[in-house]
């Protein structure tokens, strides 16, 4: 009678790269392109996203729909169309804002429930929370569309109840305008050519050997501007990196580079001699100008999906600032209030969230500035693992403090901040 009055479920989350990656999920992946009944899958879909296509296409008029989802669903690239999708051919009544509680004991992934109608509504939307320990939900406030939507360009949604907007700073350059940004190896065995034949841990030693050659790190070694532990990973093998489930191309590792963790608060290290090798808890940024003469279809695909520039032209922006000016923007308060913007109130950090925060080329005694700064960071943070005494570690810290004062204080001047919205946003913090 015209299809169903509801559906309700929990569909498969699984991402790209692990469809792509299986021969199976593969096969089905090219089907549900090409098939012609899906026309909201975009770049790197999850397969959530086709199963939300079609739970809302068998609803008869009127009809409810409502399937609890990955928060990534309000902010992700990939989920653009389908945002549009609702918003335009929908009425969306509310969404449950789960972020903060851990539906799935065993899972990583935050979630959110959006309750949809079959019928065009531009009301109000319900945003709602967990309000006790057993995970009741209930409604907290309500959004208009216009509220709701903070990027129209790519349809991120905002559920926070503090306002948010992506308006500033749209004549500034992004950081992926400047860098190369890239999640590290997957240290799995490769799902075709060594299936269950080894795991990451078989390939890690705490020490170095003829076989563990290379420094290596993961986010959980790292804090603000501090590597804090090095191991070592088994290089040149018959195992690593040929047959390990993503390898990156070497040369990735031989440049300077900053790296930037994946959860939680945005926190940035720097990485110039060591050449350490790094897994897929940490995203790598180089700028554009240290890998010239290098070519492969990581690069191309990258230049082709997100760049606005020509790789030349990217590589001459990159001339015209240091790793160590970036080091100092993205460790300051208002990168992570940027950050917050862009990735909507998760607390997971994509790539894409860091390809697409505003980078000012400032006058050059204030990049300089702040780039010596960023320098005595490193050092004071170097020095604090030193100490013994915790009265020298006291001093240390406040000087980390004082530079951090600095810092941000720049970074506000060179934004172009008012007052007002200084006061604002360390009201927030």
């Amino acid at each position: 009678d015209g299809g169903f009055d509801c559906v309700i479920g929990n569909p498969p989350y699984v991402s790209a790269p692990t469809q792509i990656e299986s021969n199976k999920l593969r096969i089905q992946r090219d089907y549900l392109v090409q098939c012609g009944k899906y026309h909201h899958l975009y770049q790197k879909w999850d397969l959530y996203i086709p199963f939300m296509e079609k739970a809302l296409s068998i609803l008869k008029s009127g009809g409810i729909y409502s399937q609890i989802v990955p928060y990534p669903f309000t902010n992700q690239t990939y989920a653009k169309l389908m945002r549009k999708l609702i918003l335009e051919k929908y009425h969306l009544l509310e969404i449950a804002d789960l972020k903060e509680w851990k539906v799935f004991k065993s899972a990583t992934v935050t979630n959110c429930i959006p309750i949809i109608k079959k019928e065009i509504g531009d009301g109000e939307v319900a945003i709602s929370h967990t309000i006790d320990e057993k995970g009741h939900i209930d409604k907290s406030f309500e959004k208009s569309i216009e509220e709701l939507v903070i990027d129209e360009k790519n349809n991120v949604w905002n559920l926070e109840q503090k306002e948010l907007s992506t308006n500033k700073h749209t004549d500034l350059h992004v950081l992926g305008d400047f860098c190369y940004i890239s999640i590290g190896m997957v240290l799995n065995a490769d799902e075709k050519t060594a299936k269950g034949k080894f795991k990451k841990e078989d390939l890690i030693s705490e020490s170095f050997d003829d076989i563990h050659c290379k420094k290596y790190i993961e986010a959980k070694d790292c804090t603000r501007y501090s590597i804090n532990r090095i191991r070592y990973l088994e290089y040149g093998t018959k195992r690593c990196p040929s047959k390990i489930r993503r390898p990156t191309f070497p040369e990735w590792y031989l440049i300077p580079k900053l790296f930037v963790n994946r959860i939680g608060r945005l926190s940035a290290i720097l990485n110039i001699n060591d050449q350490l090798l790094h897994n897929d808890s940490i995203i790598g940024l180089c700028l554009w100008k240290d890998l010239k003469g290098v070519d492969n279809k990581s690069i191309s695909a990258s230049i082709q999906k997100y760049s606005r520039f020509k790789r030349n032209e990217m590589e001459a922006l990159s001339e015209q600032i240091s790793l160590h000016y970036l080091l100092a923007i993205l460790n300051s308060t208002y990168a992570s209030h940027l950050l917050t913007i862009q990735r909507g109130g998760d607390y997971h950090i994509y790539p894409e969230h860091i390809r697409h925060l505003p980078i000012p080329i400032a006058p050059k005694a204030e990049m300089d500035e702040l780039s010596l700064y960023a320098k005595e960071q490193l050092k004071q943070h170097a020095a604090i693992k030193e100490v013994k005494l915790d009265s020298d570690a006291k001093l240390i810290q406040n000087a980390i403090a004082a530079l951090d004062s600095k810092i941000d204080k720049l970074v506000f001047k060179i934004y172009g901040l008012s007052k007002d919205e200084i006061d604002a946003l360390q009201n927030n913090e």
